[in-house]
């Protein structure tokens, strides 16, 4: 699979239309992408105005998403967001009901894992990650209705965390690879790019497929797409969709490598990619 153009290998209908697709009823699944529109969907201590207690900026925080709940219909309880803390193990954590349970804030969960899996048993419970250029991938079991999600940043990718995120499926519900159906979320583009060949680029397949390409004596470009398809072929699931969202350039979105190297303010923070089951509103 060298020399990939992910614009060739996608059949692309629409960021949140996703789970729309296909011969399983899914109507309550959704994809959350917050972009910037609510502030940070993090307690960076960076991402906000010097000064404020740490009390403080979790309430603003809080306040964000419950913003985001707001303008989704609250189909979700914002004190019910879930991540992970990755250790690069790719070990998989389902949300149980006692998890949901154990705190009023999700937040305050601590849940050793890389890849974090909801399911229809909780709905309104979101799981996902707050980013700033890496990509979040999602992968759902239509018939099973479970979902997993990973952060797959660039060392993510290289210890092959977004075909293990499958694999998650596979293993732990008997996924079939018909039924699961795959996104890609916003992340930074082509333009990202390094003065010296990147340290975390030590699998073959990163050179192999144009994901690393050295332009000149000081300039590589890192081109993550391929890097992702080398792993999730896109001609093996029902639907995969990539959001070409581009969040250094889009002004919609956060960008850690710019604020770092550009240092645009407007830029520092992170927006929050994951995946729901909605709540059932009673009349």
């Amino acid at each position: 699979m060298e020399n990939l153009n992910f614009r060739d290998n996608i059949l692309r209908i629409g960021h949140y239309d996703i789970y729309k697709k296909g011969s399983a009823s899914v109507k309550n699944l959704r994809i959350l992408n917050t972009g910037n529109k609510y502030g940070c969907m993090n307690i960076r201590v960076s991402c906000y105005p010097e000064g404020m207690s740490k009390k403080e900026i979790r309430e603003e925080f809080l306040e964000h998403r419950k913003m985001a709940a707001k303008d989704n219909k609250e189909y979700f309880d914002p004190y019910k967001f879930y991540i992970p803390s990755q250790d690069g193990k790719g070990k998989a954590v389902e949300l149980t009901k006692d998890m949901v349970e154990a705190y009023e804030d999700g937040w305050d969960l601590d849940i050793p894992g890389d890849i974090l899996i909801v399911t229809n048993k909780t709905p309104g419970v979101v799981a996902g990650y707050p980013v700033a250029d890496c990509p979040v991938v999602i992968a759902s079991d239509l018939k099973n209705g479970v979902t997993a999600t990973a952060h797959c940043g660039v060392e993510m990718i290289n210890n092959y965390l977004p075909i293990r995120t499958i694999e998650a499926l596979q293993s732990m519900y008997n996924s079939k690879k018909e039924d699961i159906y795959v996104y890609i979320g916003a992340h930074a583009g082509k333009d990202w790019a390094y003065d010296k060949y990147p340290a975390f680029a030590t699998e073959k397949f990163w050179e192999q497929t144009g994901a690393v390409k050295q332009v000149s004596d000081n300039d590589f470009k890192i081109n993550m797409d391929n890097a992702l398809l080398y792993q999730l072929n896109p001609e093996e699931y029902e639907t995969f969709i990539i959001n070409t969202d581009n969040t250094r350039l889009n002004p919609n979105y956060y960008s850690h490598s710019v604020y770092t190297n550009e240092g645009l303010k407007e830029k520092d923070g992170m927006h929050f990619e994951g995946a729901y089951y909605q709540k059932v509103k009673k009349l």
